[in-house]
């Protein structure tokens, strides 16, 4: 009696898990799309930059990413959930580089070789997250400054290649912060330079055009004749300002740090600082505004730490020091303020 019973439900069992494996193909499919069409927008408009990068990117990806095992992999979603968590490791790269730089300072030689070192291991996690970015790009729309442009299906597909282009850059830079440990091919900035072709610079608030010029300034031979790299970036940052778009004034300013023209990184943010502090960015793409932002504050934490051992003292950015009507607190006294 016990066999015969056994019998059926041994079978009923193997019924059910094969309907497991039934279930897990619409799953993926149903939350790669849910993902593409309302969590993608969702975070785009979102005004908090860290829940976005290590909550959703970091918190996501990986069981988004575990669909490619049962359905196509989701390539447009998780270029989006690895620029995001690549950014969540930069931040902490870069809080070590400023670390570094305060030990240097203050001649502890320890202190700052213990920074760097891990500095570059982050910054190596940061380059592959980045350079899946790549890839992910790359399998979602095609190679990247091949001549021929992708077709998109709304606005969101068209912003994705621009953002997996412009992370395809930083895969590189990054990178080259981890002693080119990872490989990131040297080629991929000038296809990338080449790809803003198929962008719509007005619509983009200038980013296309930036972007374009910030790989001329940095891959020797690929400036145009007749082209002034300097130029354009500049007409793309009051262009954006315009928009109330800070991220090509952004570009401006890094493309100065990696020029070390001084001057005009700090004129990229300060045009950073004041195009945000307006408040007039997009409101469907808040999070540009928000990397901007922080990536021009780390910029100028960089710069207030080389002079005066601190970052950049609260809500100040746009103000270094030596300014003449520098108002900032950097000399506040905290003792006689809590006596």
């Amino acid at each position: 009696m016990l066999k015969r019973l056994s019998l059926p439900i041994m079978a009923g069992l193997v019924v059910g898990l094969s309907g497991c494996g039934l279930i897990y193909k619409p799953t993926g499919h149903v939350l790669a799309h849910y993902s593409q069409d309302e969590v993608v927008p969702y975070v785009l408009g979102s005004g908090d930059l860290d829940l976005s990068t290590c909550g959703t990117g970091m918190g996501q990806h990986q069981l988004l990413a575990s669909f490619s095992r049962v359905i196509g992999r989701p390539s447009k979603v998780l270029l989006n959930t690895n620029l995001l968590a690549g950014l969540c490791s930069e931040t902490k790269a870069q809080e070590e580089q400023l670390r570094f730089a305060r030990a240097l300072r203050n001649g502890d030689t320890a202190e700052a070789r213990d920074a760097r070192v891990e500095s570059q291991r982050l910054f190596r996690r940061t380059a592959l997250r980045r350079y899946q970015v790549y890839r992910d790009t790359v399998d979602a729309f095609g190679e990247l400054g091949d001549g021929n442009c992708p077709s998109y299906g709304n606005d969101t597909e068209e912003f994705e290649y621009m953002v997996g282009t412009l992370t395809s850059i930083q895969a590189l830079l990054s990178d080259i912060q981890a002693s080119s440990s990872v490989g990131v091919p040297q080629d991929v900035a000038a296809k990338a330079g080449r790809a803003t072709d198929c962008m719509d610079n007005e619509k983009w608030w200038g980013v296309p055009n930036a972007l374009q010029a910030v790989v001329w300034l940095s891959v020797p031979g690929t400036t145009p004749d007749g082209k002034d790299p300097w130029t354009q970036l500049k007409e793309a940052a009051d262009y954006g300002a315009s928009k109330g778009m800070p991220l090509p004034a952004m570009l401006y300013a890094i493309a100065g740090f990696g020029q070390s023209n001084d001057e005009r990184e700090k004129e990229g943010i300060r045009q950073v600082a004041e195009i945000y502090n307006a408040g007039d960015a997009p409101e469907d793409y808040l999070i540009l505004s928000e990397v901007a932002y922080a990536q021009a504050l780390y910029l100028s934490d960089r710069i207030w730490t080389r002079e005066t051992g601190q970052r950049t003292p609260f809500l100040a950015l746009g103000d270094f020091p030596g300014d003449e009507d520098d108002s900032s607190d950097s000399n506040f006294d905290a003792g006689s303020f809590l006596n």
